[in-house]
C-alpha cells in the first residue's frame, strides 16, 4: 500500500522510496550502494551551477553515473536563475533524466551567496529559476524548506511559484532555515502541502529507521520519501524499509560484523572508483558513520583524521571490531 510507484514527469519510476542529495557523501559509489540497497532513485549531492557554466573538471566528474545507473537525478544549486537554467542544459546533454533545484540547504556558504534556502526565500526568483531550468526539456523538481524562520514560512507562496512554472515533483524538508538539522520536523505541514500540491510530494526529515519512513507516509500521505542522514553509514536502511512496507517484517538491528564488512566493501568501491588517495580522504567521515554508536567510535574517529592511507583505514576498521 505504502511501496507504490510514482510519476515525476515523464519518468516513472518503480518505487517511492529515494536517497536524499547530500554534500560530499551522495558520489556516484553511495549512490550504487544504495540503489543496490533497495532506493528506487538516488540524487547526486548538490552541484554548483556556476561551475558547471565554467566547465570546471571536478564538478563535471560529479555527473559520472554508477554502472548501470537507471535514473540519474543531478541536483544543482546556485542564485541566478539564467545560470541555473543553462547548468541545466548542461547537465542533460552530460546525461541527467532528472534536475532538482537545491532551495533548501541552510549551510551558510551556500545561502550567503543567495542559493539554497536564501533562494527559497525569495519566491519569485524561485519561479524564474524553475521556468529556466524546465527549457532543458527534462523532468524538474526541487527540493525546499518550511521558509527562512518561524516569522516567515513561506511555503505556500513557493509552492504556487514552482508549480505554476512548471515543476514535476517537489522535495520537502518541513524545518526553517534557522532550524538548519535540530529541533523536530513538522510533518504536519509536510501533510498539508501533500494534501494540496497538485504534483509528488516528496518527504524528508528525521527518517533514522524504516519504522520511521512508515510512519511519515502514514501520517501525511505523501507520494514518497528521500532519505538523508539516516542512510549515512547504513545503506540497508532502504531495503529494510522496502521489505517493513511491502511485507511487514520488522527491523532487526544490525550485527558489528555486518556494519563492519558494508564499511569495508564501501572503502573498496571508493578506492576503485576514485583512486586511493581521493578515497582515503573522503572515506573517513562515512565509515565513522558506520561503526556510530560503539564505543570505540570516538577513538576510532580520531585516528581517521590522523591516516591517509588505505591499509591503515582497514586496519583500524579490523580492530574497531576485536575490541
Amino acid at each position: 500500500m505504502y511501496l507504490q510507484p510514482i510519476k515525476i514527469g515523464s519518468l516513472h519510476i518503480s518505487g517511492n522510496i529515494f536517497a536524499a542529495p547530500m554534500a560530499g557523501y551522495t558520489d556516484c559509489v553511495t549512490r550504487h550502494i544504495s540503489c543496490n540497497n533497495g532506493a528506487f532513485l538516488a540524487y547526486t549531492e548538490m552541484i554548483s551551477s556556476e561551475a558547471l557554466l565554467r566547465n570546471n573538471s571536478r564538478t563535471l566528474s560529479m555527473l559520472k553515473k554508477f554502472n548501470g545507473e537507471k535514473i540519474l537525478a543531478v541536483q544543482l544549486y546556485g542564485s541566478k536563475p539564467d545560470t541555473l537554467g543553462r547548468a541545466a542544459i548542461i547537465a542533460a546533454e552530460n546525461g541527467a533524466d532528472l534536475i532538482d533545484l537545491n532551495a533548501g540547504c541552510p549551510v551558510r556558504k551556500v545561502t550567503r551567496k543567495g542559493s539554497g534556502a536564501a533562494l527559497g526565500r525569495d519566491v519569485r526568483k524561485l519561479g524564474l529559476a524553475i521556468r529556466a531550468m524546465v527549457k532543458a526539456g527534462l523532468p524538474v523538481s526541487v527540493k525546499i524548506r518550511s521558509g527562512w524562520d518561524e516569522t516567515e514560512l513561506n511555503w505556500r507562496e513557493a509552492v504556487q511559484a514552482v508549480v505554476q512554472e512548471g515543476v514535476s515533483a517537489i522535495g520537502f524538508h518541513p524545518r526553517t532555515c534557522r532550524q538548519g538539522y535540530g529541533g523536530k520536523a513538522d510533518w504536519k505541514a509536510l501533510g498539508t502541502m501533500s494534501a494540496a500540491a497538485p504534483v509528488p510530494v516528496i518527504g524528508s526529515g528525521d527518517l533514522d529507521s524504516p519504522s520511521a519512513v512508515l510512519r511519515m507516509l502514514k501520517e501525511t500521505s505523501c507520494s514518497g520519501v528521500m532519505i538523508a542522514r539516516g542512510a549515512i553509514g547504513y545503506p540497508e536502511i532502504f531495503s529494510r524499509t522496502c521489505r517493513l512496507l511491502k511485507e511487514g517484517i520488522p527491523e532487526l538491528p544490525q550485527t558489528p560484523e555486518d556494519r563492519l564488512r558494508n564499511a569495508k566493501n564501501h572503502l573498496l568501491m571508493a578506492v576503485e572508483t576514485f583512486g586511493e588517495k581521493t578515497a582515503a580522504k573522503n572515506m573517513k567521515k562515512i565509515l565513522v558513520a558506520y561503526v556510530r554508536g560503539w564505543p570505540s567510535a570516538s577513538k576510532l574517529r580520531n585516528d581517521l583524521m590522523k591516516t591517509s592511507d588505505i591499509s591503515t583505514l582497514m586496519t583500524l576498521l579490523d580492530r574497531v571490531i576485536l575490541e
